[in-house]
């Protein structure tokens, strides 16, 4: 059963006189046979020294005992259906004895490479285009419902008319370029807290911070606690009653550590978990610390992997990722106008692919001593890009932070109400204003 598809493509190919069918089944190389695979060798190699198919004289002459069947009914439709079963018979016959000579001393590798097989397998199941032409009327319908979707707030206003109301649930990756020590993380949870917020099931990989001690960050956006004291475990009544009250939200909000996942935070993981939650929005603060399903030689492939496994996973369930990218020592030579340094995405560390991969991309930074938050776009695909620069005054203790309209760089927080207890960062004294700082505040970003 398994030669006999074999056989009927070889019979096309050597008795067909359409020449784009015949291409079509020559496309298929020698991975595809098992009985028959010297036999269509032998005629991609005619083709590739001569320029054409054998003729069946030819064929016959190289491999006696063989009959060639009666194809003349078979469609294009069912060979190519049929020799790409074939090969997948072909790849699990090879899984079942790989496995079997593995045995059970070597788990890692018998795993990692049933995954591969199995993905290999899957990349063969049959997949039609869309026809733009004659599919027109169901395009047009399927654009018209996503723009009816709801979009994830971004937790900046000004951002959200940026994007069209927010990130889309429909395909999105967004990068967020920062140096280190610029606050990424943190406006990673409060665009995880607006999500929330907005009814949506979120989660955040955090490879570096504890989950309680990320989550008092929340805590401090949603409901504008001092985040010096919740890190120290100084609760206020207020602050109880509000922990009291998160509980009977039904909406969920994750943060993953690496300790959640022990065979590794890879794409394949992360997909299996937004399946089974829901997830809508998936915050990426490390991705740097992630393990590569396809195991890549280099760090450059490796980062592509996962950055094209990510943005697949964006557009299979509708899940927004935004990837909080490290910005490469370069940044400092980037200086704009005020004299500050201002990352581009030509800055990110580790693979450029990661932006190029995206949908948007933002450069953020902040500027110490003038106590200013900054968002930058860098790139997007469907909003027009003005390099479009928001400005913010930030109390980062408090999670209070208020847009800043027009040029107010010289003195942005004269209009905004003296409530600001930590603007620096304390552990960061060569960009911090330390005079602002009270002895037992410690905010970290």
């Amino acid at each position: 059963m398994t030669s006999a598809i074999e056989l009927q493509i070889i019979s096309k190919i050597l008795t067909s006189d359409d020449e784009e069918l015949v291409n079509e089944l020559c496309s298929f190389d020698g991975s595809y046979y098992s009985v028959f695979r010297p036999h269509i060798e032998f005629i991609l190699n005619h083709r590739s020294r001569f320029g054409n198919t054998p003729d069946v004289f030819t064929f016959l002459s190289e491999f006696q005992g063989v009959t060639l069947v009666d194809v003349s009914r078979e469609t294009e439709e069912y060979l190519v259906d049929g020799i790409k079963k074939n090969k997948q018979r072909i790849i699990l016959l090879e899984t079942f004895n790989k496995l079997k000579d593995l045995g059970s001393g070597d788990i890692d590798v018998a795993w990692e490479y049933l995954n591969n097989q199995c993905e290999l397998a899957a990349q063969l199941d049959n997949v039609l285009p869309m026809n733009i032409i004659a599919e027109a009327d169901v395009r047009a319908d399927q654009v018209a419902e996503w723009a009816k979707q709801k979009r994830i707030p971004t937790g900046f206003a000004e951002l959200d008319k940026l994007t069209y109301g927010g990130w889309s649930t429909v395909e999105e990756v967004v990068a967020l370029v920062a140096s280190t020590n610029s606050g990424k993380s943190w406006m990673c949870v409060k665009m995880m807290e607006a999500a929330h917020k907005a009814g949506f099931p979120v989660a955040f990989y955090s490879p570096e911070m504890q989950s309680s001690y990320l989550a008092t960050r929340f805590d401090t956006w949603r409901a504008h606690f001092k985040n010096s004291e919740l890190f120290q475990g100084k609760y206020s009544d207020d602050y109880k009653s509000y922990i009291a009250a998160l509980k009977t939200d039904a909406t969920p909000a994750y943060i993953i550590e690496d300790k959640d996942m022990p065979e590794g935070v890879s794409p394949r993981h992360l997909e299996i978990f937004i399946k089974k939650h829901g997830i809508k929005l998936l915050i990426i603060d490390g991705i740097s610390y992630m393990s590569d399903d396809k195991r890549a030689s280099s760090e450059y492939e490796r980062l592509t992997h996962i950055s094209k496994d990510l943005f697949n996973i964006s557009k299979k369930y509708g899940c927004a990722i935004i990837i909080a990218v490290q910005a490469n020592r370069d940044t400092k030579d980037s200086k704009d106008e005020k004299g500050v340094p201002f990352p581009s995405i030509y800055n990110v560390a580790g693979a450029f692919s990661i932006v190029q991969i995206a949908t948007q991309a933002f450069a953020l930074r902040q500027i110490f001593d003038k106590h200013v938050f900054e968002l930058k776009l860098e790139k997007t695909r469907m909003a027009k890009n003005d390099k479009n620069i928001l400005s913010y005054s930030w109390d980062v203790n408090t999670g209070n932070m208020q847009y800043m309209q027009g040029d107010q760089s010289e003195d942005p927080m004269a209009d905004m109400s003296p409530t600001v207890d930590i603007i620096a960062n304390p552990m960061s004294p060569d960009n911090s204003d330390l005079n602002l700082l009270d002895s037992d505040d410690n905010v970290e970003f």
